[in-house]
């Protein structure tokens, strides 16, 4: 049967007449003028060596395009003329176009056309350009004749070929001898024989006209003709050429053959393809273009790509995902199941619109006329007799045995009318899930099972069989498994069913895989229990799982609300990687319904959900072994593009990238551009990267394609980027730049010299310096140590004029005495003795404070602080001034001071307070004692008059205080302001070590 459809396809591609459509949708990608092509009238592409396409357009230049943008190139830029017939890139990188007005040669900068002239010197329309192996250009002359631009000289030669009228040259190529070849409408075939054209195949030999020539990798010559697809063998005189059957009688105006079973080609009514024994047209019920085609391209990753004319550009990447819809054929888009007959037909379950039968040519609707009581289905099976069973939205089973349909519902013993899904197991037991239970269907009779006999909820998810013999139920609260004619509890795990569970499966370890809506899935190991789950941030396209499925390689495809991932796994049954589809390969922003997944009898996965089917062949979907081709697009100083004329002598070809460019210091902000050339899936490539001199380690994955470096030292760089494909394939060498960070001026030998110098001439003069100051500091210390003995002298006189304090007690006492025993002393000798009293009683309160301060116990603060505070008292007693004193509690042990400490803290408070009485004015004085175990600050205030900043320090009493409190290493702050009284604050500090040692009596 399927022979005799071929031969029916065949004859009407012969015939000329309109070919039946298949009713399918590929992945096709168009490009325009939206997306940024120049011109929809494309003519012809070829591809560089940095992998970017370009595009010739008949009246918009030429345009460019690395995957994700486009740039147009133009007469603007030197261009000889915007009508491009034809483009081709050479192995050095440039550009050549053939245009209406001459051959230009693009370099990436700059434009170097060569016109070629005909007998009246007009400029003449070029239609094909060629690079040979020896980077010799060839290119069709005027009136047929041929063309070269010599590659060492640059020098163009034209060879006579033909003088028809109308002639010319449509095709050039090279064989794998470096022969040339080429196409003439008019006389054929022609090999280029040491500068002679010799024609091989003529038309008349074949009774048509040759349009393209295509030499494979087994240098096989195919040529594209008016009469089909023709096979050349120019090793084989014998046999001059034959037809390729599939595609005689087709009108081809090119042909490409990507591999020994893919062949396509350009035909009068659109576009062909051969692909192992299946030919297939393609046209706007495929996702493509009913326009004329000019060319076809297949670029290094094996995409295929179509310049049309009119409608830009078409991308076919894969032939993974098959749409189908209602543009191809259903009655309806939504799809709730499919199932595949044993004939080889798909059954496509609709919401709403019955059931349609595809035979693979044509859709055919079953409906309520042809026995489908209910138009909203469910589910789908087939069991092993063939029969074709279908689950409805509320009127229970339909059952197609080949003839006649078959209705079952809960009057024939069905648990429930409402079916969610259906399931053949391996011993033809029907299963069926429903809103209300679960019921088995031995062929004769139903059997039903509830909550009641072994399920964990009577609400049905879906149903499988993990294991033969065991058949697995996923409920809305736990999985149960029918095994030995018995319905068992499995799996209710508290933490794995809080949240809502759309479908689960098992695999060959006997693990469990359980996709949530908005959780992910998670993955249980049935013998440890360790759950692991695999969400988004793992690399899903998406949280809301609705399908499970494993496809024949044992790997977990799953269905998601933005389209298709696998899960890659390992010999062991762990997770190696995760794979997305999405738009760029083919699956168009499709939500696949819940419970739709479906593996077809040649491992095919089909899909459906709201707008149609979607099969998945996991044969096309290989891995992408293409490596990217990466390299540095652009290099800028602070964001902002620099003319490297004035860093380098020399640029590159392409992107005017300075070669080692020396930058100064102060401009050491580089942003590094770089670009991974992968079309088959560009927003997909990563990228890592490193800069040399500065780190070592490559950066993590990005998808960034700019690198940036701020306040670079001084040094030598070399910035390396790798570029990743969607596969994960990485670049195996880098692309690499290199420059240098000129350092400062103090940063150059010559400066380090300077500096040397500099510094042993600065030794010199400290060296000078440093005797002197010795000297200085000699002459100094005699100084001081004379001073010092003045002070010595001074401080023992007035010491010894102290001591002499109890002898002037004694004299006090014995004139008491004798002025008690002169009974009738005179006046004079009363007045005498008074004298001598109050002069030695004047003296002796002199001395006291000094015999006092010598005294052990005046070196306790307490006692110190008393002692002041009764001089206070004594002497504010009989004055109009109030005296108040306070101080910190005295626990355990009192604070002892140094030697000396005490009698000159003494006589500065004396001094204080002898003042305050004198000059302030005051009606009220504090004195105050705050202290730790180390620290204390006496405090003295008074409410006087004050003084200003001008008064502070003129007076002997201030310097004497100062004087006193430096002895002893302590601070004195006098804080006065006028009207609002004064302030004397004592502070004092004792170190361990100066309770250790003590201190010498002042």
């Amino acid at each position: 049967m399927r022979r005799w459809i071929l031969i029916f396809f065949l004859c009407l591609l012969v015939s000329g007449s309109p070919l039946v459509s298949f009713s399918q949708c590929y992945n096709f990608i168009n490009y325009g003028i939206s997306e940024g092509l120049a011109h929809e009238r494309v003519v012809d592409i070829c591809q560089d060596k940095y992998g970017n396409l370009w595009f010739a357009t008949l009246g918009g230049g030429l345009s460019k395009f690395n995957g994700l943008t486009f740039e147009n190139i133009t007469i603007r830029d030197g261009l000889a003329s915007n009508y491009v017939r034809d483009v081709t890139a050479d192995k050095n990188g440039n550009i050549w176009a053939a245009t209406a007005t001459g051959i230009s040669r693009y370099d990436g900068n700059s434009f170097r056309n060569y016109r070629v002239e005909g007998d009246d010197e007009a400029e003449v329309s070029i239609n094909v350009v060629y690079e040979d192996h020896a980077g010799n250009i060839w290119f069709s002359a005027p009136k047929g004749d041929l063309g070269k631009i010599d590659a060492v000289s640059g020098e163009v030669q034209i060879y006579d070929v033909s003088h028809a009228p109308n002639d010319k040259v449509v095709a050039i190529a090279e064989d794998h001898a470096h022969q040339i070849w080429f196409i003439s409408v008019v006389k054929g075939l022609f090999r280029f024989n040491n500068g002679t054209p010799v024609n091989v195949i003529n038309h008349v030999d074949f009774k048509g006209y040759l349009l393209s020539l295509f030499i494979d990798k087994e240098n096989i010559f195919w040529l594209g003709s008016t009469k089909g697809l023709l096979r050349f063998d120019p090793n084989k005189p014998d046999k001059i050429f034959d037809f390729f059957e599939p595609l005689e009688g087709i009108f081809l105006k090119s042909a490409l053959v990507k591999d020994p079973g893919n062949f396509w080609g350009i035909a009068a009514f659109g576009l062909v393809e051969y692909d192992y024994n299946e030919v297939k047209r393609f046209s706007s019920s495929q996702g493509f273009t009913d326009a004329n085609i000019n060319s076809m391209f297949c670029d290094r990753e094996g995409n295929m790509w179509f310049a049309t004319d009119g409608d830009g550009i078409y991308k076919l990447s894969n032939e993974i995902f098959t749409h189908y819809g209602q543009e191809q054929g259903l009655s309806s888009n939504p799809i709730s199941s499919i199932v595949q007959d044993l004939q080889g037909n798909y059954w496509f379950a609709t919401y709403g619109d019955g059931v349609d039968v595809y035979n693979g040519e044509e859709f055919i609707n079953l409906g309520q006329a042809q026995g489908i009581n209910n138009a909203y289905l469910w589910a789908s099976t087939v069991d092993k007799q063939g029969n074709v069973w279908l689950g409805t939205r509320s009127s229970g089973l339909i059952r197609f045995d080949g003839k006649h349909y078959s209705c079952f519902n809960v009057d024939d013993g069905l648990v429930y009318n409402a079916i969610r899904c259906l399931f053949t197991d391996s011993q033809n037991n029907l299963w069926i899930g429903t809103s209300n239970g679960l019921s088995r269907f031995d062929g004769t009779h139903f059997h039903n099972y509830t909550t009641e006999n072994g399920l964990y909820d009577n609400i049905i998810w879906n149903i499988s069989e993990p294991v033969e013999g065991k058949v697995m139920v996923v409920t809305r609260n736990g999985f149960s498994y029918y095994m030995e004619d018995k319905m068992r509890a499995d799996f209710n795990d508290p933490d794995v069913f809080d949240k809502r569970v759309n479908v689960a499966l098992q695999d060959s370890f006997g693990n469990y895989w359980i996709g949530y809506s908005g959780h992910g899935i998670l993955h249980v190991n049935n013998k440890t229990k360790r759950k692991e789950f695999v969400t988004s941030r793992e690399g899903l396209s998406s949280d809301l799982i609705y399908n499970l499925i494993f496809d024949d390689e044992g790997n977990l495809v799953v269905g998601t609300e933005r389209g298709m991932d696998i899960i890659f796994l390992s010999d062991e049954g762990a997770i190696d990687r995760i794979k997305n589809y999405g738009k760029i390969e083919g699956f168009h922003n499709f939500q696949t319904a819940h419970n739709t997944a479906y593996k077809d009898m040649k491992g095919n996965i089909w899909f459906g959900g709201s707008e149609g089917a979607f099969k998945f062949n996991p044969g096309k979907a290989s891995v992408n072994k293409t490596e990217p081709l990466v390299y540095i697009s652009g290099l800028k100083l602070f964001y902002e593009e620099v003319d490297w004329a004035k860093y380098t002598d020399s640029t590159t070809n392409w992107f005017s990238l300075p070669v080692r460019p020396k930058l100064p210091y102060n401009e050491n902000n580089v942003v590094i551009e770089y670009f991974g050339n992968s079309l088959t899936n560009p927003e997909e490539v990563t990228y890592r990267f490193r800069l040399i001199g500065l780190q070592e380690e490559w950066s993590p994955v990005t998808k960034k394609s700019e690198a940036v470096y701020t306040n670079l030292s001084p040094g030598d760089y070399q910035f390396e980027v790798i570029a990743a494909n969607s596969d994960g394939v990485w670049t195996k060498e880098p692309a690499v730049i290199t420059f240098e960070i000129v350092p400062p001026f103090w940063q150059k030998a010559w400066f380090f010299i300077i500096l040397i110098l500099g510094f042993l001439v600065t030794i010199k003069l400290f060296n000078d310096y440093r005797i002197r100051a010795n000297l200085n500091r000699v002459l100094t210390v005699e100084r001081i140590r004379a001073e010092e003995l003045v002070k010595v002298r001074k401080r023992m006189a007035r010491d010894f004029h102290d001591n002499m304090g109890n002898q002037l007690a004694s004299i006090t006492v014995f004139a008491n005495l004798i002025s008690l025993k002169l009974k009738d002393k005179s006046e004079e000798i009363d007045e005498l003795l008074k004298n001598i009293e109050k002069h030695t009683k004047s003296l002796f309160n002199g001395t006291k404070d000094f015999i006092w301060s010598i005294d052990p116990e005046s070196d306790h603060l307490g006692e110190v602080f008393t002692y002041i505070k009764d001089f206070g008292e004594d002497l504010f007693n009989r004055t109009d001034i109030s005296f108040f004193s306070r101080s910190d509690e005295l626990n355990g042990e009192c604070l002892s001071l140094p030697s000396g400490w005490s009698r000159q803290i003494v006589l500065i408070f004396k001094e204080a307070m002898t003042n305050a009485l004198k000059h302030s004015q005051a009606t009220e004085v504090h004195f105050n004692l705050n202290f730790t175990k180390s620290d204390f600050v006496i405090k003295l205030m008074d409410n006087g008059i004050g003084f200003g900043e001008k008064q502070k320090g003129k007076g002997n009493g201030f310097k004497n205080i100062h004087s006193r409190a430096e002895q002893i290493n302590c601070r004195v702050e006098v804080e006065s302001t006028p009207e609002r009284g004064t302030t004397i604050l004592f502070c004092g500090s004792i170190q361990s070590e100066q309770r250790q040692k003590g201190f010498k009596i002042y």
